[in-house]
Order: structure tokens, then sequence, then C-alpha cells
């Protein structure tokens, strides 16, 4: 039985701890990459035109949404805004005390309307 023994050089181990050392720092803080900014503009431009115009209406071009701003239901047939989610910079308010404005969307021969429209709690 054969056996081969390969003895690496120090030279040879000294490089590779020398190009590992010298990664940019940008891969020592890839977490950070995939940051969102919490109040974000696309999320408006995603929902569908009938329920973005509507928002548009209330708040303006400058809406800026948080992640829970719109919640969808029965494969999108339904979307519910939460607008303790929503901000505008024309300073519109859209809660009084522990309750805020809240909105049903019901998607009907491909538009959708406005269902439902009411107060609930700031959760």
């Amino acid at each position: 039985m054969w056996m081969c023994y390969v003895r690496h050089s120090p030279i040879a181990a000294g490089i590779l701890l020398l190009l590992l050392a010298n990664q940019p720092p940008i891969l020592a803080r890839g977490s950070l990459g995939g940051h969102e900014d919490p109040w974000n503009s696309e999320r408006i431009d995603r929902l569908p035109l009938d329920v973005r115009r509507a928002v548009t209406h209330m708040c303006g071009n400058a809406a800026r949404a948080a992640h829970y701003f719109a919640t969808y239901f029965d494969n999108s047939r339904l979307i519910k805004l939460h607008f303790e989610h929503l901000h505008c910079d024309e300073h519109a308010q859209f809660c009084r005390g522990t309750s805020c404005l809240r909105q049903e969307y019901i998607s009907t021969g491909g538009h959708y309307q406005l269902m439902r429209s009411y107060y609930g709690r700031d959760d």
C-alpha cells in the first residue's frame, strides 16, 4: 500500500492567510446590505391602481408606507389598509386618540372598490 504525504510550505500557508485577511470590509458587514427603509414609497406604488389613486388622493404624491400598511386576503381579492402605517408629508391625520383609520377594498369586475371605512384600535 502506497501512501503519499504532501508537505505544504509555510510560504503558501502565509499567502493564504494574507489573502483571507485582506478582504474588503463590505464582506464583513454583509447583513447591512439588505437594510430597507421602514417608510417606503414603493409599497404605495405596488398597490392596485384603484387603491393607489385613493391613497394618493388622501395623502398626496409623497405617501410612504410601513410594512403592514396593506394586508391582502383571499388571493388579493380583499385589501385592508392600516393608516397608522402611512406617513404623509402634508401632515394628514388618520389617527385620533388610540384609533386609526382602516379601509377595506374588494375586487369586483377587475377593479377595487372601497367596501368599508372605519376607525380601529392603533396596534
